[in-house]
């Protein structure tokens, strides 16, 4: 039996989790409520005048006499004013299970609030509520409320197909996550440690592998010749291919392409007149690593298996591309050895990087050719 507590107020670190007052609509509104963006994924309607957050409130305030009702504003106590909300959405009193929702305003994305409050109310239910179960879920689109789940302890357990649905109209599928109290109280003695993911391999080995990159840039002569083309065509080539085919090849179009390209100019053995700036494949370098990391950072361990162009999956795209890259930065770094007859301080750290990388290169062959051939 859960010992019901009701919406008593919270406090973490940067927090404090209490019960919404009429006083809170006008920062409701604007902090949250009225943002298609994040609305795009909830059950609820974007707020169109602050009368709306007014009313939703006035509802909530009316059941905090239940001590069966949870619903919370979450106050970021540098401001003094709420920035978000969570609330119990659903109990089976039966089954000793809560589960909660949680949304937060595009101003305090990334910055671990959400987390913040839902660990606090994990510890609040198990510990004083005595739940048995909390449990979430999100839509697969919106890999981001995942993330919030696990950092809570919360642990994947599928996806429902099209049982939720949602602003973004029709049916949607719904990644279900949860949490028991054996698993949290069988954690409390132990350190804690962040969840397994490879999301976070890769981002580590994608950083690594643009470093490696960049220094191969600044020491190999830009006009030296490779198989009659100068180096610099061979960067804009791994930087292009990387900016078309990490991510998903089949959704590029024309307007996609940088506004320096011209036709064929990716293939260094194709003739151009166009000469590219060190500055501007420098450039170009920033903006393919910044939408690359960004493109990581937004996914999380069930989207590497989906197949975005209907033929490798997300991870397959990504390893044929670690393959390519590092291809080419070794075609580079043979140049500027063969050019100078020496490694330069530079140098020498980049090829501890490389050695480093090796073995997770070959790795990465054979989970390419895996991906391709069994998904």
């Amino acid at each position: 039996m859960m010992n019901q507590k009701g919406t008593v107020a919270i406090e973490t670190e940067r927090l404090i989790l209490r019960r919404f007052s009429i006083d809170d609509a006008e920062a409701m509104f604007r902090n949250w409520a009225s943002d298609d963006e994040v609305t795009k994924f909830l059950t609820w309607p974007t707020h169109t005048d602050v009368s709306v957050s007014k009313a939703v409130i006035n509802s909530w305030v009316e059941l905090y006499q239940k001590p069966s009702h949870y619903s919370w504003a979450i106050v970021l106590k540098e401001i003094g004013e709420p920035i978000g909300s969570t609330a119990v959405v659903k109990q089976d009193v039966d089954m000793n299970m809560v589960h909660i929702g949680y949304c937060i305003g595009r101003n305090w994305w990334h910055k671990g609030y959400t987390s913040e409050a839902l660990n606090r109310l994990v510890e609040f239910f198990f510990e004083e509520v005595g739940v048995h179960r909390i449990e979430s879920r999100h839509d697969p689109r919106n890999p981001n409320s995942g993330k919030v789940m696990q950092k809570a302890g919360l642990q994947f357990e599928g996806i429902m197909r099209k049982s939720d649905q949602n602003n973004q109209g029709g049916y949607c599928d719904a990644a279900y996550y949860a949490i028991l109290a054996e698993d949290y109280f069988a954690g409390k003695d132990k350190p804690s440690a962040p969840p397994s993911s490879n999301i976070a391999t890769l981002k580590t080995s994608t950083e690594l592998m643009f470093h490696n990159l960049h220094i191969a840039m600044d020491t190999v002569d830009w006009n030296a010749d490779i198989c009659d083309a100068p180096a610099w065509r061979y960067i804009y080539h791994t930087l292009h291919s990387a900016d078309k085919f990490f991510i998903n090849p089949s959704s590029w179009v024309e307007k996609d392409e940088p506004p320096f390209h011209s036709h064929m100019l990716d293939w260094p053995d194709t003739p151009t007149d166009t000469v590219l700036s060190k500055e501007t494949l420098h450039a170009y370098f920033d903006k393919v690593r910044q939408k690359i990391v960004g493109y990581i950072d937004n996914l999380n361990d069930i989207q590497l298996s989906e197949r975005p162009g209907g033929k490798l999956t997300r991870l397959g795209l990504m390893l044929s591309q670690f393959r390519h890259m590092y291809a080419h930065i070794g075609i580079l770094n043979g140049v500027t050895i063969v050019n100078t007859q020496q490694f330069s301080p530079k140098f020498t750290i980049l090829m501890k990087g490389q050695y480093h990388s090796r073995y997770y290169f070959l790795i990465s062959n054979q989970l390419y050719n895996d991906s391709f051939n069994n998904g």
